[in-house]
């Protein structure tokens, strides 16, 4: 339950400050980016120690893969954010009615000029590089916990400042799921599936360079 609703309130506030920018302005790129870092650390300082306040499939996945939690639970993990991500769409879809589909309900896009390949790309490492954040501050064990948060949060910001123009830096599959899906938007929806998905491999990478080899 922390999850799904963890991730309805990050896809709400992340997707529906694009909408507000859209439609009623005053916020810009800075505002929607800080919007999605802070929404983010909230949620992980209030039920990181309910779920482990990961809010994101491919956080999830990554996880599964270096074996730090068991498949079912892992399978359940995404089926509760994917179904966060669904009614958080549809409620943002209540709010500003018919006209946000054609903004993808806030969802991210592709940037002109940005062709499908470079957009995997940028997701994927964006991807990989909040795995090794969420891995180093949570997973290992000279994590600090109470900075954690923070530092998600923050690459969460940095991702839309990056990658904003040209992917929308979403390195989160339920929101775009949801967003895109709900708003009839596919032609590039396999975007921000693969590239977050082939972003979490990175966890067995720094399962074997850094949580293993510290045992020995």
């Amino acid at each position: 339950m922390a999850e799904f609703i963890g991730t309805f309130v990050f896809v709400f506030i992340s997707a529906g400050s694009v909408l507000v920018n859209i439609f009623y302005g005053d916020v810009g790129i800075i505002g929607i980016a800080f919007a999605t870092g802070m929404i983010i650390s909230a949620l992980m300082f209030s039920v990181s120690k309910l779920s482990g306040a990961h809010f994101n499939p491919a956080v999830t996945l990554a996880l599964w893969l270096a074996q730090k939690i068991k498949g079912s639970l892992a399978f359940f993990y995404i089926l509760a954010q994917i179904s966060g991500g669904f009614a958080a769409a549809g409620v943002l879809l209540w709010i500003f009615g018919p006209d946000a589909r054609e903004f993808s309900l806030g969802g991210p896009v592709l940037g002109v000029g940005v062709s499908t390949q470079a957009a995997v790309i940028i997701e994927a490492l964006l991807t990989a590089i909040l795995v090794f954040v969420y891995f180093a501050m949570t997973v290992s064990r000279n994590s600090s916990v109470s900075f954690s948060p923070i530092a998600v949060g923050a690459i969460y910001t940095i991702s839309i400042f990056f990658a904003g123009s040209l992917t929308g830096g979403a390195i989160n599959p339920a929101k775009a799921l949801g967003t895109l899906v709900i708003s009839e938007s596919y032609s590039n929806l396999v975007i921000w599936v693969i590239g977050p998905a082939t972003g979490s491999i990175f966890g067995i990478i720094y399962d074997f360079l850094f949580l293993r080899k510290g045992k020995k």
